[in-house]
């Protein structure tokens, strides 16, 4: 019986690829998670900031 060729080039490109594309995805959910983080201090500024004028005008 003969053994199967494996083509190496091709197995290592597709590798090369899947990691551009996982590199990729992995940055644009890091840069979403960055951005709702900066909503979400924003937010909690805001909100203290606002609390601590109603407070003062008591």
């Amino acid at each position: 019986m003969k053994r199967r060729k494996v083509d190496r080039e091709r197995i290592k490109r597709a590798d090369r690829e899947s990691r551009l594309v996982l590199d990729a995805e992995r940055q644009a959910r890091e840069a979403k998670t960055a951005r709702l983080r900066e909503q979400r201090l924003k937010k909690a500024t805001e909100t203290s900031l606002a609390e601590l004028n109603r407070l003062g005008e008591l």
